[in-house]
């Protein structure tokens, strides 16, 4: 019979394979740790990016910001405490010079109480004169002050009249708008606009009763001429007996201007050899100048009035707003100039 295998074979190979296990885990264990100490030991070197040096740069920045804050917080906190030990030291001294006036009012009032009569009464004249020359002395001080002083010299413009008076003669009209004087030919485009209606009368016969016509005449200087003609029938008599008479009437008319910049800067109006200044030789004496001036050009307004009071030519202003085009009517008002 063969024999069994015993129990010390066995343990023997057991044994074993536990070393070889152990020898592993030591190695493994020698490993990490050299490795460790290599990572622990190796210089650390990167490579900076732009937005890492933009960040140093910001940094270095807010770091100098901090600085000269906290350098200005110590000059305030220096400047603080200065003010506050003069303020202290000026109050000792308004107390001590309060002390003294005191002590010498009390000093002043027993020596009145020792004198007796007349003494008495020179006494608290010699003090009100006294008070009196010293009062004198500062008004004489301040005076000498106001006359160091150099005044400011205020111009007053004076025009010629305030009062407004009707416009009958002659008149020449200008626009003011964004700065620009421009001249508004409007006799010119009155008779335009009378030759245009006048040939276009037949339109208005072949209409019904008080029939209109509306058109529109030029340019002429830079402005359109949009009027409004209305037909008037009457019966006169004649030799020949009734007759009927038709006549055109204007019932209102409107500028309009073709463009934003008409007519010169008033810079330049106002300047020599100008469009605006070789129009004024022209008009006869006692002419008025009417100026429709936008809301955006009053100061302008006030430049061109001066020169034009100067020149001894009556100024009418008449506002316009924004969006509002020069019109009139026969049951218009006149121009009201100064």
């Amino acid at each position: 019979m063969p024999r069994e295998p015993t129990q010390e074979t066995n343990a023997v190979g057991h044994d074993s394979f536990l070393d070889v296990v152990t020898n592993m885990v030591g190695i493994l264990i020698i490993l990490a740790l050299v490795v460790g100490l290599r990572i622990k030991n190796a210089p650390v070197s990167f490579e900076s990016t732009q937005e890492m040096r933009d960040a140093g740069q910001s940094l270095e920045k807010d770091q100098a910001t901090e600085q000269s804050l906290r350098s200005e917080i110590a000059e305030i906190s220096r400047q603080t405490d200065s003010v506050a030990r003069e303020v202290f030291l000026r109050g000792q001294e308004r107390n001590l010079l309060a002390t003294a006036a005191t002590a010498a009012e009390q000093e002043i009032r027993q020596r009145r109480e020792r004198l007796e009569g007349t003494a008495k009464e020179d006494f608290d004249r010699a003090r009100e004169l006294a008070e009196t020359r010293k009062k004198l002395g500062e008004l004489d001080r301040q005076r000498a002050g106001l006359e160091a002083e150099k005044g400011e010299t205020v111009v007053v413009e004076s025009y010629p009249t305030p009062l407004a008076k009707t416009v009958f003669d002659e008149e020449i009209q200008f626009q003011l708008r964004g700065g620009r004087i421009a001249l508004v030919p409007v006799e010119k485009l009155v008779l335009l606009a009378r030759d245009d209606a006048r040939a276009k009368a037949d339109k208005l016969v072949e209409r019904g009763p008080l029939p209109e016509l509306t058109e529109t005449v030029g340019p002429e200087g830079g402005f359109r001429f949009r009027y409004t003609v209305q037909r008037h029938d009457a019966v006169e008599q004649t030799p020949a007996g009734p007759a009927r008479r038709v006549s055109l009437r204007l019932v209102r008319w409107t500028v309009i201007p073709i463009g934003n910049q008409l007519g010169e800067p008033v810079e330049v109006a106002l300047g020599q050899d100008s469009q605006f200044r070789r129009v004024l030789p022209g008009l006869h004496p006692g002419a008025t100048a009417t100026i429709w001036v936008y809301e955006d050009s009053f100061a302008s307004f006030r430049q061109v009035r001066k020169e034009l009071y100067r020149l001894g030519i009556p100024v009418a202003a008449r506002p316009l707003p924004e969006g509002t085009m020069i019109s009139g009517s026969p049951r218009g008002s006149r121009s009201e100039a100064e």
